[in-house]
């Protein structure tokens, strides 16, 4: 298994939390410290998004990729909502930093809700795969394999639709956003299995709400995801796949599921197959009085939310060696 970061891990220290406004982070880390934190620890892949290539003339990216695998590091790029004539652009970057898998979202929906986003999902479904089809010849001829990712919009369903209708494409599977929908994650990682060439590994701690849950970020191992569990299921389903750490948001998300108006989005579903994320979501303690807020959230200085980032990544090592998926340097 290739245990790799997301510099999307660091997403305050990159830059790309708060851009733009008076609360963005003085210094951002470019894309030579990330790798720099991925040799440190021993990792042996990187997920990079294009966002933070400041520079992607051919000079560039073939030093970006000759560094890359002088330091071991299998790349990664994420690109964003799938628009064609981005995507037809990303797809040579890509190539020229050396990596096989373009990592693509089908839309900007966050927190499942999808009925807040458009009253006709499968026609919106229907343009993501008539983009992707258009976008498939060009990767091909660069050697690059589309990811498609279940970004808390995609449910298991959705993805094997638009793999089946699309061909030639793969999955990126983040169990966490599986839940956002409400789906099993372990259930998804069955069915997902031959499609599934990348992954984000993530933990979260819920907490209550009138509404449903709110996820929050933290460290993996230290949340409520069994990701021993899940670890195991992908050496065993998907060994090839290149596992990234990705400690992501630092806004809670807010998954509806307990409203009428959440579920408006999504097919009629049987509710033994939501049973088990109901029961994954209320099995800890929690109240709706907690303090669920990430330190971004409570308007921390800048000191402390980078010093968030960096004991979640340094916990995060510290589980995976402890259970021996992550070797020592």
């Amino acid at each position: 298994m290739l245990v790799g970061l997301s510099a999307l891990s660091f997403s305050f220290r990159c830059g790309l939390v708060g851009r733009g406004t008076s609360r963005a982070v003085a210094s951002p880390l470019g894309i030579d410290a990330i790798i720099a934190l991925a040799v440190r620890a021993g990792l042996q892949s990187v997920a990079l998004p294009i966002a933070l290539l400041p520079d992607q003339a051919p000079a560039r990216l073939a030093a970006l990729r000759d560094r890359l695998a002088m330091c071991g590091l299998t790349p990664v790029v994420d690109t964003d909502v799938i628009d064609l004539a981005s995507l037809e652009a990303a797809i040579p970057v890509a190539a020229a930093l050396g990596t096989r898998i373009l990592r693509v979202l089908a839309s900007p929906v966050l927190e499942g809700a999808r009925a807040a986003f458009t009253a006709d999902w499968e026609a919106y479904l229907a343009g993501v795969i008539a983009r992707l089809r258009a976008a498939r010849p060009l990767a091909e001829q660069y050697g690059i394999t589309l990811a498609l990712e279940n970004h808390q919009d995609l449910t298991t369903d959705d993805l094997l639709h638009v793999v089946a209708e699309v061909g030639g494409i793969g999955v990126t599977f983040d169990p966490v956003n599986a839940l956002i929908v409400a789906e099993d994650p372990f259930t998804a990682v069955h069915r997902l299995a031959p499609h599934i060439c990348n992954v984000h590994l993530a933990d979260y701690i819920a907490y209550p709400s009138h509404e449903g849950w709110r996820l929050v970020r933290c460290a993996l191992g230290e949340g409520d995801l069994n990701l021993r569990r899940l670890l195991v299921l992908l050496a065993a389903l998907a060994p090839a796949a290149p596992c990234q750490i990705e400690l992501v948001s630092h806004s809670a998300r807010h998954v509806r599921l307990l409203t009428d108006a959440w579920w408006r989005g999504y097919p009629a579903r049987d509710i033994r197959d939501v049973l088990p994320v109901l029961r994954e979501f209320a099995a800890p303690s929690r109240s709706r009085d907690d303090d669920w807020r990430t330190p971004w959230e409570r308007g921390a200085p800048e000191e402390q939310i980078a010093l968030y980032e960096d004991q979640q990544y340094a916990s995060s090592l510290t589980y995976l060696r402890s259970i021996g998926v992550l070797t020592r340097p």
